[in-house]
C-alpha cells in the first residue's frame, strides 16, 4: 500500500515537472518576481492539489544544512479548504524557512540537488505525524539543478490500516484453522479459496493489462461475484474502487497533458510575435530591451565580459524613393543576413528601421576586429560587383564597444559608445565617398 502511495506521490511529481518551465522559473527565482508562467503553474497546481491526494506539493531551494534559514521558498499549491483552516500555509517565492528544516531533515533536500531526476523517497516524522515525501531536482536547460519539487503524503492511516488488517487477517487465520479441523473443508473452499482465487485472477489481469500498456478504458475489473460478507469481500470492493480511482486518474493526467501541450503552443506563438521581427526573423526591439535587462543583472554579479556592435544601413531613404519601399526592404534583408552570417556566434536583434545592434559574448568578443573586417570586406567586395542592384549591393557602417568599467554605468553606456563609434565610421565613409 506505502509503494502504491509512493508511486502516486512520484507520479504526480513527474508530472508538474513535465509542467514546469524550470529556465523562466530559475529566472523568477533570481528576481524574486512571479511570471505568468509561474502563475500559471500556480493555478495548475491547486486545481491538481485539490483534485489529488496529496498533502502537500512544493519546490524549494536548500541553501544549507543548518538551520536557520537553510531553505528558500520557491512554490507551495494550495487548496481553498486548506487556505481556510489554516492546513496551507503562506508560504512565498523569495521566504526563508527559518527553523522549519532541522539539519537531519535538510540533509535529505540537499542530496537531491544532482543531476538524477528519477523520483526518490524519504520519511520524515513531523507535528503533522508521520510523512513520506518523493523528491526530484528541477534542472535547467544548462544541466544544473536550481531546486527540488516534492510530494508529501501522510501514512499515519496506512500504517494504522495496515495494523487493523494484520489484526483481521490472523483472527480470520484462527477461525479458518479452527474451522479445518473440524472437517468443514467445503465452507472453507467457498468462502475463502475460491473468492481469494477470483480476485486473485481479477488482479491478475488488470497487472497484466497495466504491463502491456493497454488503453485506459480497458482498465476495468469485471464483477467478481463475492458475497462473502468479510473482510474478502471488503478488500474486493476496494480494489475494485482503485482500480476505478487509477483509470480516473489516469483519464485526468491524459486530458491535462493535451490541455498543457496547447498552452505551451499557444505560449511559444505568443512568444514568437512578441520577440520576433516580422520583417527579417531575427529578434526585435523588445527582445533587444530584455537581453540588455539581463546584461545589467549580470553586471551586478561581477559578469563583465561583453560588447555590444552597432550597424546602420546606408541609403535606405535613397532606395525607398528611388525604387519603392518593397526594394527597401530586400535592402534591409540583405545587410541583416551578412550581419547574422558575420556573426554567427552572437544573438542580432533589429532595433530600428535600418539599425541592427550585435550582443558580443565568447568567439565573437575575442575576434571582434577581425570580424569587423570581415564584415567591410564583404560590403567592399559587393560594391565592386557592378551587376548588382542597389538594394544588392548593399553599404552600411558598423561600430562596437566593449564594456570598460572605468568608461561605462550599465549596458546602455556601452551601447552608446558603440553608436557613436558607428556614426564615426559613417562620416568616414561619406568623406571617402566626396
Amino acid at each position: 500500500m506505502i509503494n502504491r502511495y509512493q508511486n502516486y506521490a512520484g507520479d504526480a511529481i513527474n508530472f508538474l515537472c513535465r509542467c514546469i518551465d524550470v529556465d523562466d522559473l530559475e529566472e523568477c527565482m533570481r528576481t524574486g518576481v512571479k511570471s505568468e508562467k509561474y502563475e500559471e503553474l500556480q493555478l495548475l497546481a491547486n486545481n491538481f492539489k485539490e483534485t489529488h491526494d496529496l498533502y502537500f506539493i512544493y519546490i524549494i531551494e536548500p541553501l544549507k544544512a543548518d538551520p536557520p534559514d537553510n531553505m528558500m521558498d520557491v512554490f507551495a499549491a494550495y487548496t481553498s479548504w486548506g487556505k481556510a483552516d489554516g492546513t496551507d500555509g503562506l508560504t512565498d517565492l523569495g521566504n526563508y524557512t527559518g527553523d522549519a528544516y532541522p539539519r537531519e531533515v535538510a540533509l535529505q533536500y540537499m542530496q537531491r540537488m544532482d543531476n538524477d531526476t528519477k523520483v526518490t523517497y524519504f520519511r520524515n516524522d513531523t507535528d503533522f505525524g508521520r510523512i513520506y515525501t518523493a523528491i526530484r531536482p528541477l534542472i535547467n536547460s544548462k544541466g544544473e539543478p536550481i531546486a527540488v519539487i516534492c510530494g508529501d503524503i501522510l501514512i499515519d492511516d496506512i500504517y494504522n490500516a495496515a495494523y487493523t488488517y494484520a489484526i483481521t487477517t490472523f483472527i480470520v487465520a484462527l477461525v479458518a484453522g479452527f474451522l479445518i479441523i473440524m472437517a468443514l473443508n467445503h465452507w472453507y473452499n467457498r468462502r475463502l479459496v475460491h473468492p481469494i482465487k477470483n480476485l486473485e485472477n481479477a488482479t491478475g489481469e488488470i497487472e497484466a493489462k497495466c504491463r502491456r500498456r493497454a488503453p485506459v478504458s480497458e482498465l476495468v475489473m469485471n464483477d467478481l461475484n463475492i458475497h462473502t460478507h468479510d473482510e474478502i469481500e471488503s478488500l474486493s470492493g476496494s480494489i475494485a474502487s482503485m482500480v476505478e480511482d487509477i483509470r480516473n486518474y489516469a483519464s485526468d493526467l491524459i486530458d491535462n497533458e493535451k490541455k498543457l501541450s496547447a498552452m505551451e503552443d499557444k505560449a511559444s506563438q505568443l512568444e514568437a510575435l512578441a520577440n520576433r521581427d516580422s520583417l527579417t526573423g531575427i529578434r526585435n526591439k523588445t527582445a533587444y530591451d530584455n537581453e540588455i535587462k539581463s546584461l545589467e543583472y549580470n553586471l551586478h554579479l561581477g559578469n563583465t565580459d561583453f560588447g555590444i556592435g552597432v550597424v546602420d544601413l546606408n541609403y535606405l531613404k535613397v532606395i525607398n524613393d528611388t525604387y519603392g519601399h518593397e526594394k527597401g526592404n530586400e535592402a534591409i534583408k540583405n545587410i541583416c543576413r551578412i550581419v547574422c552570417v558575420t556573426f554567427a556566434h552572437s544573438p542580432v536583434f533589429r532595433v530600428g528601421g535600418d539599425e541592427f545592434a550585435i550582443i558580443l559574448k565568447d568567439h565573437d568578443l575575442e575576434n571582434i576586429d577581425s570580424l569587423v573586417e570581415k564584415f567591410n570586406n564583404e560590403l567592399a567586395a559587393l560594391a565592386e560587383n557592378k551587376d548588382l542592384q542597389p538594394w544588392e549591393a548593399v553599404s552600411a557602417a558598423i561600430g562596437y564597444a566593449t564594456y570598460d568599467a572605468d568608461k561605462d554605468a550599465g549596458a546602455v553606456n556601452v551601447f552608446k559608445r558603440a553608436d557613436n563609434n558607428m556614426y564615426e565610421n559613417k562620416k568616414k565613409m561619406h568623406a571617402a565617398r566626396q
